[in-house]
């Protein structure tokens, strides 16, 4: 039966993901879906399944094989286009792909990440460092004032940028990730792309003429010197590093500080550890059990095939929704308890698999594992102090805010 003619279970922003990660499970392991605007597609919503989809020889993530797309029946100002259509390696699949991956590679291997190590702890401190003069009694927005610079500033450093670019950008990259009904929506949009990819082509104009040791250099340098990049290709590189690299971050922490504060148990056992890799796997256990990303888009069908026993159509797009294959009962034992000791945490799939496995992985755990256990050293009481609002989005997982309070008259002393 056509994807378009079958009862499609209606993918809602707003829902609780893990309970749609739940009613998504109860439907199989590929689940013909409704994304906003009304466009199908094939969810896997099981750890193999979504492993299988990420390096599947007859899906790819270049948009050319998705017919709607092609013949306009995707409009220009979908709320998620910017996320499905453009020049950077997120939208390309083989030589392309493996061409602009390669001129970024090096700057997020092991060495280059581990050198941040301790720039990132100095950032943590000077944040948490500034969290002391606030009213004890006023709660304090984890979100606004922790992750969120923590994560600009990091990126902002391995690109070899002012922290201001992100920050002049920050309502923009939100408006690309959060839905919004009608023409103002729309709008709003189309407004937004239009406005990110002027500053960013003015930032590469100024850095062609103030060079550095850094991402956006090599990037231009790559541009300039040869035809391995094209100018399209730059910009929007330059704009999937950076909201990329910080937008899963933020939600890595607070996903992470949320679920050890609902926890207690969990979070005594992370911080009285001796061994330093307790917060390593505490990171793993938060990504697997509240992954940053919800629904991780797009690829489509080269060719008629087969996934999890259901026939797909060539053009069919397909996504992984990776709450559900975080949360899958048949790889974890209480796969919706919160456990920082279990030996399955490092079995998720939240920043991808195979070939378009997340470029900045490695970086997001180092700065999760050195906020967490900057965090919770400095501020031992810390405690929730109301039950935060969830974001309102499709392809990403976290809160508009994380309110707490620190008790720092209990706080630990550096």
């Amino acid at each position: 039966m056509d994807l378009t003619h079958r009862k499609l279970f209606s993918l809602d922003p707003n829902a609780d993901p893990g309970e749609e990660a739940r009613q998504l499970r109860a439907q199989g392991p590929l689940v013909p879906v409704e994304l906003p605007g009304g466009v199908a597609a094939w969810a896997a919503t099981d750890f193999a399944t979504a492993k299988a989809v990420f390096c599947h020889e007859d899906l790819t993530k270049d948009p050319e094989h998705w017919p709607a797309l092609q013949a306009g029946r995707i409009p220009d100002d979908w709320e998620l286009i910017v996320l499905v259509r453009g020049a950077a390696m997120l939208h390309e699949g083989g030589d392309d792909h493996r061409r602009l991956r390669q001129l970024v590679s090096s700057a997020f291997n092991r060495a280059p990440i581990e050198a941040l190590r301790p720039r990132i702890e100095e950032i943590a401190d000077e944040l948490l460092d500034a969290l002391d003069s606030p009213d004890p009694g006023e709660p304090v927005d984890l979100r606004e004032l922790f992750a969120y610079p923590l994560a600009v500033r990091v990126i902002c450093k391995v690109l070899g940028v002012p922290d201001t670019v992100v920050s002049e950008l920050r309502h923009r990259f939100d408006r690309l990730v959060t839905p919004q009904d009608g023409a103002t929506g729309e709008a709003d949009i189309r407004t937004a792309v239009a406005d990110i990819y002027r500053s960013l082509s003015a930032l590469i104009a100024i850095k062609r003429t103030d060079p550095g040791d850094d991402l956006t250099t090599a990037l231009i340098r790559a541009r300039d010197d040869g035809d391995r990049l094209s100018e399209q290709e730059l910009v929007e590189t330059l704009f999937l590093i950076l909201i990329a690299g910080h937008e899963t971050t933020i939600n890595s922490i607070t996903n992470t500080v949320h679920a050890l504060l609902q926890n207690p148990a969990m979070l005594a056992v992370a911080r009285d550890a001796d061994d330093d890799r307790t917060w390593a796997a505490v990171v793993e256990e938060g990504l697997r059990f509240s992954s940053p990303v919800r629904h991780a888009l797009m690829r489509y069908a080269v060719k008629d095939t087969e996934i999890a026993g259901v026939r797909v159509a060539e053009g069919d797009p397909v996504i992984a929704s990776l709450v559900a294959a975080g949360r899958d009962p048949s790889r974890h034992e209480n796969a919706d308890d919160f456990d920082v000791t279990r030996p399955t945490s490092r079995e998720h799939v939240a920043f991808g698999f195979g070939a378009h496995y997340c470029l900045g992985a490695r970086l997001a755990k180092l700065e999760t594992e050195i906020a967490l256990a900057t965090l919770f050293s400095r501020y031992p009481g810390l405690t929730p102090a109301s039950d935060p609002d969830r974001l309102c989005s499709i392809p990403l997982q976290g809160f508009e805010a994380l309110p707490v309070y620190l008790h720092a008259d209990e706080r630990t002393r550096r």
